[in-house]
């Protein structure tokens, strides 16, 4: 292996750790405990969560802009098939040329998704206010990233920019916006307990 893949794998490695860190921190903050008598289930809160509450029909803001939902969809899609990309360069891997392909058509996706809402965040008044700099500036690292993970997957030339970029990403995911992708996971978990032991979710039209 080169030096630029044992990069990848060590900064990866010390983003991850990173992570883990700030969620511990996190939870080290400790949770008022609860006196009321449970109302619902904190379990089936949590299913609902990440399950039917992911839906753009469970959510009003998801519902009233579509566009911008299956956008996201596929920006996040493209960004899995950037690090899978990332993955078969890092560990040399030749798998079949159709899985390859299908990363490859993600990335592209996602790439033309995430500079389209890109544009939104620049161009729509609203959006634009609401917006602060880390919001674009976490926007055009991970556009820049599919399109390296694009130009690698099929040009050896681009592979060693993707692995020089990939270590810079994975420096600054944990300081940066990016780092939602665990913490969104944590704090869907942590809506769902709450307000399924609370009783209000599943919604009451779920249940049996």
């Amino acid at each position: 292996m080169t030096a630029w893949q044992w990069g990848v794998i060590l900064s990866g490695i010390l983003s991850a750790g990173a992570l883990v860190y700030l969620i511990l921190k996190r939870r080290s903050l400790g949770r008022k405990p609860y006196f009321s008598i449970p109302l619902g289930s904190a379990r089936q809160g949590v299913a609902y969560a990440f399950g039917r509450g992911m839906m753009p029909w469970e959510k009003e803001s998801a519902r009233l802009h579509l566009f911008a939902y299956l956008a996201g969809v596929l920006y996040h899609l493209g960004i899995f098939s950037g690090f899978a990309i990332l993955f078969i360069k890092v560990f040399s891997l030749n798998g079949p040329a159709l899985g390859q392909n299908i990363f490859r058509w993600g990335v592209g996706l996602g790439l033309i998704s995430g500079a389209g809402l890109l544009l939104k965040r620049i161009f729509v008044p609203n959006v634009r206010r609401l917006s602060r700099p880390d919001d674009f500036g976490a926007n055009v690292i991970v556009d820049i990233f599919l399109a390296s993970a694009l130009a690698a997957s099929s040009d050896a030339r681009a592979v060693t920019f993707l692995l020089g970029y990939s270590i810079l990403l994975f420096l600054y995911i944990p300081s940066g916006k990016i780092r939602h992708c665990i913490f969104f996971f944590y704090s869907r978990f942590l809506f769902g307990s709450f307000f399924g032991r609370r009783g209000v979710l599943p919604p009451r039209h779920d249940r049996s």
